[in-house]
């Protein structure tokens, strides 16, 4: 099962650093398949309106996503302890110090692990075995060998930063054993760099219980970049788009999993543990680490896939009506002729003024809220924003006769008071930038429940038309798909989003026909929803319970059981087997079911899970190869 396609796109220029609070990177990267496209950068200043950049809030924090699921019995574990390593640390307790954080991720995994030492310890781990090496950077030439055996053997190794970089007597001698260790086309240290950043892609082995297009924040020291084939975390900007070693266009590899050609089961990360910029960041390098020891030590893992009937990412079709009102019309028209639905987030003061609008809307997709009058409501008291957003609320009851479940505040500001006023109301979403730091949805805690952040991380047509001057549509047809191409090779949410009164004319609204029709002829890489049913689906998500064990004949079972209160429609389910010599084929409630081979295990369909119900998952031997 190996990888069918990379899932980010290289870049082909060294990607700067781009400064200022509030930076969002855009644009274009594909799938290589043809070709590879440049990602290019965009302030994210130049996302939203000038006033919005002048005057940045803090962004509340979200809730961490669901952890994936491994079967409950102990495993174990060798974990390699390199006195030479230990001695090339100033700090004495510093490398017994890594030791004993691997350790103690060993253990909260439910695992045990004995330390081995040497070509004597290395050689007598069993067939099949785990073997972590943290920061071994010292090794003697006949310690490299016996690890390349041990993967012979089908063992599993799990390695980081600059393992073997110097020999026994801890001399230097090059990235040579980090190369060969690894199978990368090449190895490089990052340079040094303002703010240092890494992103997962959905779909790794390492991303299961982080969100796609999720970025990490590091501490800027000593790290490693790679060059290796198919799919892996990446060395980033802060907007998300490949940062690769200086001078360089692909190494750009931060962490890896993969089987060598010789055999075993490999998994390699360019940094040390601990160094998480700030506490979330560690907690994000701590599910990454913990996926690799599962992976090293051939242990299934699974979580319910990240978007309905297993596509590959989604996209909200959005459309301001704050201006020019009659316009709208153009882009209803053009979503049904296109069978795609489109949230309509208007203005409603003014809305009021063309009540025969409204059904036209309707018929299209959804109703939203931007506000009673556009006034900015971030910043102000709780109880001040609450009565604002429940005027607009409560216009667009009475213009449409449809609730606004979905608000999306004017210069795409918002507060933690923004979302618990929300939500109060009766709101389930909340469209706004969220600093680049994910590119799925996010969910928020309030008194009166969780509320989801959707977004946008790709330009609209104010930042190509008004900010950027372009005269051609042609230039944002091809932001737009450029954006499409990023969020859909990080599998994460794309906003599309246009404004009545600049693309959203007559003219110029068939620019969104074509990429309506891009995202058509794709089939299966998107799933295309309103604001509305994309909140529900990550709630639904987020809510639903996944546990694993084993049958009364050793087969792995899982059961998936839906939230109380609303069904999981069209979930799957993301295996990953790090076994590569396995065939399995999963059983649904006792039924065999069509199923998809993902690169590194399974996706299963479920089907409609009703509220309350539950679908039990029965792994299979075939006895194919």
């Amino acid at each position: 099962m190996r990888p069918e396609r990379e899932p980010v796109p290289r870049a082909r220029t060294a990607v700067h650093w781009l400064s200022g609070i509030l930076l969002l990177g855009v644009l274009a990267g594909g799938v290589v398949a043809a070709g590879v496209l440049l990602w290019q950068n965009l302030d994210i200043r130049q996302l939203v309106r000038a006033p919005a950049a002048a005057e940045p809030r803090p962004l509340p924090s979200a809730l961490p996503p669901a952890v994936p699921v491994h079967p409950p019995e102990p495993f174990g574990v060798a974990v390699l302890y390199s006195e030479a390593s230990a001695g090339f640390f100033p700090d004495s307790a510093y490398y017994p110090g890594l030791v004993e954080r691997w350790e103690a991720l060993v253990a909260e995994l439910g695992g045990t692990s004995r330390r081995v030492g040497g070509v004597e310890g290395i050689d007598g781990l069993k067939p099949g075995e785990a073997l972590l090496a943290p920061a071994a950077i010292c090794l003697s030439e006949a310690e490299v060998r016996a690890l390349e055996r041990h993967l012979e053997r089908d063992g599993g190794l799990l390695l980081t930063w600059a393992v073997g970089a110097r020999d026994g007597s801890c001399d230097w001698i090059g990235w040579r054993r980090v190369q060969e260790l690894t199978g990368a086309l090449d190895v490089r240290e990052l340079e040094a760099r303002e703010g240092l950043y890494l992103t997962v892609a959905a779909g790794l082995p390492l991303s299961p219980g982080l969100d796609p297009a999720t970025r990490v924040e590091l501490r800027s020291e000593s790290q490693l970049a790679l060059t290796t084939s198919g799919a892996r975390v990446f060395w980033s900007d802060w907007a998300l788009n490949p940062a690769p070693a200086a001078e360089t266009q692909d190494v750009d590899t931060a962490a890896w999993t993969g089987w060598p050609e010789g055999g075993g089961r490999l998994a390699w990360f360019g940094f040390l543990s601990g160094q998480g910029a700030r506490p979330v960041d560690e907690e994000r390098i701590e599910r990454l680490q913990k996926n690799a020891i599962l992976w090293a030590a051939g242990i299934p893992y699974a979580e319910i896939a990240p978007w309905p009937d297993d596509a590959g990412a989604a996209v909200l079709f959005a459309e301001d009506v704050e201006s020019e009102f009659e316009n709208s019309k153009a882009m209803a028209d053009l979503a049904r002729a296109r069978g795609m639905p489109v949230t309509f987030f208007v203005v409603s003061r003014l809305a009021l003024d063309y009540p025969e609008l409204a059904e036209e809307l309707k018929r299209a997709g959804e109703i939203a809220s931007q506000t009673s009058d556009h006034g900015v409501v971030a910043g102000l008291p709780y109880d001040e924003q609450r009565a604002r957003l429940k005027r607009g609320w409560s216009e667009v009851r009475g213009w449409a006769g449809v609730s606004a479940f979905g608000l999306r505040p004017p210069e795409e500001r918002f507060d933690e008071h923004t979302l618990a006023a929300w939500r109060s109301i009766g709101g389930t979403y909340v469209v706004a930038l969220n600093d680049a730091r994910t590119g799925s949805p996010e969910i928020f805690e309030t008194a009166e429940g969780p509320i989801v952040l959707l977004p946008r991380v790709i330009k609209d047509d104010y930042n190509v038309l008004v900010q950027e001057g372009a005269i051609r549509s042609r230039r944002l047809r091809d932001a737009y798909l450029d954006g499409l191409r990023k969020v859909r090779a990080l599998g994460g949410l794309a906003v599309v989003s246009v404004h009545t009164q600049v693309a959203g004319t007559p003219r110029r609204v068939q620019v969104l026909g074509e990429v309506m029709d891009s995202v058509a002829a794709e089939e299966k890489a998107w799933w295309v929803a309103t604001g509305s049913e994309v909140a529900a689906w990550w709630l639904a998500r987020r809510a639903a319970g996944v546990t694993v064990g084993r049958g009364p004949e050793g087969d792995v079972e899982l059961l998936v059981s839906a939230p109380p209160d609303v069904p999981l429609e069209g979930a799957w389910l993301s295996l990953v087997i790090p076994d590569e010599k396995a065939s399995l084929a999963p059983i649904v409630d006792g039924r065999p079911v069509g199923f998809a081979r993902a690169p590194w295990g399974l996706a299963v369909p479920l089907g409609e899970v009703p509220a309350g119900g539950t679908r039990r998952i029965r792994l299979v031997e075939t006895g194919g190869s």
